[in-house]
């Protein structure tokens, strides 16, 4: 058997609940014709008479009763489902799905989404950090943050910040093998490779007179992760290339030093990046706000 439309049930619901034809229409705001035409679809569907009627009154036939009560749970439940839709557009609520690489996450993401769920208690966050590059749409995350370079793409990007990317090295290294003057002399040192990045081995250097430096790396160690690198560095196993939003705060209290300081490599950017849909929820909204907020004020 067909199934019949929803809108059909609804038409059926305010007839019966209003007890005319004429007071279902007022109710609806459509003509007398448009709902006498849906009853009547409706039942040639069910192929049942549900409502007797004649010129002044209308009941329900036995069959139709039954019918009601079913259909009008099911009008009820579309109703509470389509509400919880259009609340979750006005105001934070449901679940909210967000990926991004783990320095950024560590560093920033995860502490902005414990302080939002606390001021929004009606949204569930999911967070999931890894280096991976998950595609929001297949993986269905409401906002993927990027660190770098995007790539082309039908999905949504907005840049939040710039940062660049410096050399880094554990103090106890520096003294036992030198500070380097030039680009070049960090070939020398041990190395340790981000297997995650595209080209992790050579880095192009530039200084204020624009004169480039090309450096080719030489493996000593190997990771996929950032926080992996960052933690061998610390330990002064070799020198490494990393963002400089996530190593401030030991630039800062001198458990890292950067090498070759007046030499810069390319600037790269934080993105968020979302899926091209027309509408965003609530909650998508307005953490990518505090998010923004958040990050420019660390960062800026």
């Amino acid at each position: 058997m067909k199934r019949s439309n929803l809108n059909r049930l609804e038409y059926f619901v305010a007839i019966a609940d209003a007890g005319t034809i004429t007071a279902a229409a007022e109710r609806m705001q459509v003509s007398k014709a448009v709902v006498s035409k849906q009853l009547q679809l409706l039942e040639e569907e069910l192929g049942t008479t549900l409502v007797v009627r004649n010129s002044r009154h209308l009941h329900l036939t036995e069959v139709g009763h039954s019918f009601y009560e079913a259909a009008r749970a099911s009008v009820a439940q579309a109703d509470e489902a389509y509400e919880m839709v259009k609340q979750g557009r006005d105001e934070p609520a449901g679940n909210l799905r967000i990926t991004a690489p783990l320095d950024l996450g560590v560093a920033h993401v995860a502490s902005v989404a414990a302080e939002f769920r606390i001021a929004y208690p009606e949204v569930t966050v999911d967070l999931t950090l890894s280096d991976a590059r998950f595609d929001p749409v297949e993986a269905r995350f409401d906002i993927a943050y990027r660190v770098g370079w995007l790539a082309d793409s039908a999905n949504v990007a907005r840049k939040l910040v710039s940062f660049q990317q410096i050399v880094v090295a554990a103090p106890e290294l520096v003294e036992r093998l030198g500070q380097p003057g030039l680009p070049s002399e960090l070939a020398e040192f041990p190395f340790i490779e981000h297997r995650a990045l595209s080209n992790p081995l050579h880095w192009q250097f530039s200084d204020s007179k624009r004169e480039i430096a090309d450096v080719q790396m030489s493996p000593a160690l190997r990771a996929d992760i950032t926080p992996a690198i960052k933690a061998m560095v610390l330990e002064g196993a070799g020198i490494s290339v990393l963002p400089d939003f996530f190593v401030r705060k030991e630039i800062e209290n001198e458990t890292l030093v950067r090498l070759v300081p007046e030499w810069r490599l390319q600037t790269g950017g934080i993105y968020a990046v979302y899926p091209p849909t027309q509408f965003r929820s609530a909650a998508t909204k307005r953490f990518s706000e505090l998010f923004a907020e958040s990050l420019r004020g660390s960062l800026t």
